[in-house]
């Protein structure tokens, strides 16, 4: 480790040549900041010092004769007074670092505008972390001071030569060369010369440029980002007082760069006031606008003062801040340069006051500033409106009555003035309730509301009017009077918003842990759209008794009547989970709990009914509890209704059985197997509410207990039933819902024109994506394919399409397109991969059967088209399945453009089949034809539609050289017609 920069990190060593105390003189002002300089750049020459006093030489490239953060103190070598920041000096430190600095603070910063350090101010050219280097091509670091020229255009002169950044190298072949002086003038300017070259690449340094006074909030600075457009020549002002120059080899300043910062002028008092002020309010807001000065100040200082107190006057050098102010007597509003203000309730602006506003000029950007105007100033005054009624509360809430409570509103008393409360049903307050507005005194507090309805939301708002104006409104207050014991519910938790409860509804929280379950207002999963209830478990255990996640209703006067029936919807989403109907004698967790009944629920939705027909217990609140079920998992429910129970009970249980394309099995099952004495009647729906008695029903016999329903297309609906007891009585309607099976007509194309999955298609366990995947993009109208990468990890993948049909006749095909490429660009295909099995189901995946395996086909690089022909399914809805099987390799495998279309070869007279027969079928070797006509040929087609055998007349045919599989006979008779048989060699 370098040893000097060793004794620089342990112990900060500065030497000082002279020893001194530093003397200043001259005034100090409060007022006076270095942010009043001015700066100018120019282009000049470069002149090193002539026969300077040294104050140091490197002596040595290490050890003591090496510069690195040394200190040298100077006491009275300023043979003038310099005047700087407010204050003179004749002494002054030079830091190695390269800046100069005032008063008794010694640092080996290397950031001095920007430290904390005490400085009595900085004049730093190139602060920087430099040290010096020895016999450089002949250079040795020097510093030098020397005084030139004569009274009253001397300088004070220090002069940097052949110094360098320490972290830069110190070799012939790579090094800076950093020359630079500070010229402080007599008359307080300063200007700060450079000639800075490099030899080589060494690496860059940071410098900081500019003034600093006595704290680091008080400076002027330059910075540049060291690049063509931001360097030496071109730098901005600093807006931070740590903000530097990057230098680096490649932007240096030009030789002979010049700063020059020149203090402010001395302050000369303003010789005008501004005219013409005018105050506007709005609301209790005032605004102001005047007419600058002429000559025009660059500040302005605005008081304001109540009910015509007067200010007192400001004082000269004194910097005034915004707000109250005992030695002006008055609040200050505004303090700057702008002919306008606004002066609102952070400025201390309280309504229905009278305020006067004077505005007096200032010259701040000067030395020993600011100093005021204080003959003649500007004076205007205004009254403003008053401020609103703030804090509303509401207290004593009953039933029929509330109190409104506000607090007393910070208001003068310049113009009389009244309070006024409205109260309304809705927020846009045009339901306003009897006596509403209520115009109250100002000094009023509070207002009691009475005649007002149970278990109802009012709105509440407020203002103050004076005869002058009025305020704005207050924000809303809100509330629901007391809720009153029911006899009916029919809730959906609709008309809520956010996580809020219907009102009168409460929930219970309990738990064995720390862990608290949650019940919500939600969205998902809803019954009816658009809210419903989830019940969370959040970590608690469910199964444990101590557990509550409780939904309480509100208070109810007929629960132990035996009268009443409670109706709701509910799902699961984990095993296990129950729903559980309790009786509660209040709405906390203290209530006593009774349990009516324990219900297990299912993933959907269902409709429970639960008779309270034999409680008789003390309860007056009805609890929906969940209960069991792992912690992580939901219970959802939906439309709570408490009812009569109707004489005329609903259906005990609706059941979907079977869906077919174009309709459904139903079946239904009565409380006790009571049979309704007129029958029943549906109606099939495709919504999800129940239909009014205007529609037209269909009616079914007492004693049927399913029915099925055809002829639909497809789509979702819901089946409605309910039984009829008598001609005047009738059941509530009891509901199911199915979806039937998607199907779609031949002929039919699949390209995959859109982003969607198709509708009917469906996966398998390691599904086929729709899109685009690496080379293997798709062939016809879209990009877009179905494909699938098969490698090690994941060796299978499967889908299936839509059902079609039901095809006309014998004479369809099904073709598709596919193509097995290489995982790795550039997406050759492969030698061996594996297989896929096409497969045809004709009762909507029930069972299928392999109709053509394709295994390891030699790929060309482009999609390959295969076709199978669909002969033997005449009159069926066929459904396509692929399985794919991967053997070796890491591919991608891809599907596009499937089709079911008539293939025109075969497209030809079918006769009856009861004109030929073929057997055996299946057959080992030999079919027989026997037919009523003669038969003229015949044609034997693979599974592919390929002709692979013909003949003439014949009665048998051999498929001995065929391999086992599906096969298509076409049989022509000697009267043209034909005859089309699906064939199975076993």
């Amino acid at each position: 480790m370098n040893s000097n920069r060793f004794l620089k990190n342990l112990t900060k060593t500065r030497l000082s040549l002279i020893t001194a105390i530093l003397l200043s003189f001259g005034s100090f002002s409060n007022a006076q900041t270095v942010s009043y300089y001015s700066f100018a750049q120019t282009q000049e020459t470069y002149t090193a010092l002539s026969n300077p006093t040294n104050i140091v030489t490197a002596g040595a490239a290490s050890g003591t004769g090496f510069l690195d953060e040394n200190v040298y103190t100077l006491d009275n070598v300023i043979p003038f007074s310099f005047p700087f920041n407010g204050t003179n000096f004749s002494s002054v430190k030079i830091h190695v670092n390269g800046f100069l600095s005032f008063g008794t603070e010694t640092t080996s910063s290397s950031d001095p505008i920007g430290s904390g350090y005490s400085y009595s101010g900085v004049i730093s050219p190139l602060a920087a972390d430099l040290s010096s280097f020895y016999n450089i091509n002949g250079n040795s670091s020097s510093i030098d001071y020397a005084v030139v020229g004569t009274a009253p255009n001397r300088e004070f002169v220090v002069q940097w030569s052949h110094f360098r950044p320490y972290a830069s190298s110190q070799n012939s072949s790579a090094y800076h060369d950093w020359n630079f002086q500070a010229r402080l003038h007599e008359n307080g300017s300063i200007r700060y010369v450079y000639s800075m070259t490099s030899v080589g690449n060494p690496s860059a340094g940071n410098a900081k440029v500019g003034l600093r006074g006595t704290s680091s909030s008080d400076y002027i600075n330059r910075t540049a980002a060291g690049n063509s457009t931001s360097n030496w020549n071109n730098s901005t002002p600093g807006t931070n007082s740590s903000n530097g120059i990057a230098t680096n080899y490649n932007y240096l300043p030009s030789q002979g760069l010049t700063f020059t910062w020149i203090p402010p002028s001395a302050c000369i008092i303003p010789t005008a006031q501004p005219s013409s002020l005018n105050l506007t309010n709005n609301g209790i807001i005032i605004n102001g606008n005047f007419t600058a000065s002429s000559p025009a100040a660059d500040r302005y200082l605005i008081v304001r003062n109540l009910n015509g107190a007067t200010p007192n006057a400001p004082v000269n050098g004194t910097v005034y801040s915004t707000g109250e102010n005992t030695s002006l007597n008055s609040y200050v509003a505004y303090y700057g340069p702008n002919t306008t203000f606004e002066n609102n309730y952070n400025h201390g602006i309280r309504g229905n006051n009278q305020y006067t506003y004077t505005v007096y000029s200032v010259n701040s950007n000067c030395t020993n500033g600011p100093v005021y105007n204080v003959q003649n100033p500007l004076t205007g005054t205004i009254t403003n409106c008053p401020i609103t009624v703030n804090g509303i509360t509401t207290s004593n809430i009953t039933a029929n009555s509330f109190t409104v409570n506000w607090p007393t509103s910070e208001n003068g008393n310049a113009s009389p003035m009244n309070t006024v409360i409205e109260v309304a049903t809705d927020s846009n307050f045009t339901n306003q309730i009897t006596g509403s507005p209520f115009t109250l005194s100002a000094s009023s507090t509070s207002q009691n509301i009475t005649g007002v309805l149970p278990n109802t939301q009012y709105f509440i708002r407020g203002k103050n009017v004076s005869t002058q104006c009025q305020s704005s409104y207050s924000s809303t207050a809100n509330l629901y009077t007391a809720c009153v014991p029911t006899t009916t519910l029919n809730e959906n938790f609709d008309t809520v918003t956010g996580n809020n409860l219907p009102n009168c509804w409460s929930k219970i929280l309990t738990s064995n842990n720390g862990s608290i379950p949650t019940i919500s207002v939600t969205t998902t999963d809803t019954f009816s759209s658009p809210n419903n209830i989830s019940f969370y478990g959040n970590g608690a255990t469910m199964t444990n008794a101590a557990t509550k996640a409780i939904l309480v209703s509100p208070q109810l006067t007929n629960l132990n009547a035996g009268t009443h029936r409670l109706r709701i919807k509910a799902r699961r989403t984990s095993a296990d989970i129950k729903l559980q109907i309790v009786a509660l004698t209040g709405n906390t967790a203290s209530a006593a709990v009774d349990v009516i009944e324990t219900i297990p629920l299912t993933t959907t939705y269902q409709e429970y009914t639960v008779y309270l027909t034999s409680y008789t217990g003390s309860g007056n609140y009805l609890g929906i509890r969940r209960v069991d079920g792992s912690t992580y998992s939901y219970m959802y429910i939906d439309d709570v209704i408490w009812e009569p129970t109707p004489s005329c009970s609903e259906l005990s249980v609706v059941n979907v059985n079977s869906v077919s394309y174009n309709g459904a099995n139903i079946s239904w099952a009565n409380a006790g197997n009571q049979q309704p004495a007129n029958g029943y009647e549906y109606i099939v729906t495709t919504t999800n509410t129940p239909p009014a008695d205007t529609e037209t029903f269909t009616n079914l016999a007492s004693g049927t207990n399913s029915i099925n329903l055809s002829s639909l297309a497809n789509g979702t609906y819901y089946f409605w039933i309910r039984r009829i007891c008598s001609s005047a009585e009738k059941s509530p309607w009891k509901s199911v819902t199915f979806t039937t099976i998607p199907t779609t007509p031949a002929p039919w194309k699949e390209e995959f024109l859109t982003s969607t999955y198709p509708q009917g298609w469906t996966n398998g366990a390691n599904p086929f994506e729709l899109g685009t995947q690496r080379g293997a993009t798709g062939i016809g109208n879209s990009a877009r394919n179905l494909n699938k990468n098969l490698y090690l990890g994941i060796p299978t993948g499967s889908f299936n399409t839509i059902a079609v049909g039901p095809l006309a006749t014998n004479n369809y095909e099904l073709s598709f397109y596919y193509k097995q490429t290489d995982y790795e660009s550039p997406f050759n295909p492969l030698t061996n991969w594996g297989n896929f099995d096409v497969q045809i189901s004709t009762n909507f995946g029930a069972s299928w059967t392999t109709i053509g395996t394709v295994n390891n086909e030699a790929g060309t690089g482009n999609y390959i088209k295969k076709t199978y022909s669909l002969a033997g399914y005449q009159g069926q809805f066929v459904q396509v399945k692929i399985v794919a099987n991967r053997t070796a390799g890491d591919f991608d495998l891809s599907f596009d453009d499937f089709e079911i279309k008539e293939n025109q070869t075969l497209a030809t007279q079918e006769v009856s089949k009861n004109t030929v027969k073929i057997y055996p079928n299946p057959t080992t070797s030999l079919i027989k034809i026997d037919s009523k006509e003669k038969v003229k040929s015949y044609e034997l087609y693979n599974v592919s539609g390929q002709l692979i055998n013909k003949g003439g007349r014949a009665h048998e045919i051999s498929l001995d050289s065929f391999n086992t599989g599906l096969y298509i006979l076409k049989i022509t008779l000697e009267t043209n017609q034909t005859f089309i048989q699906k064939v199975i060699k076993k």
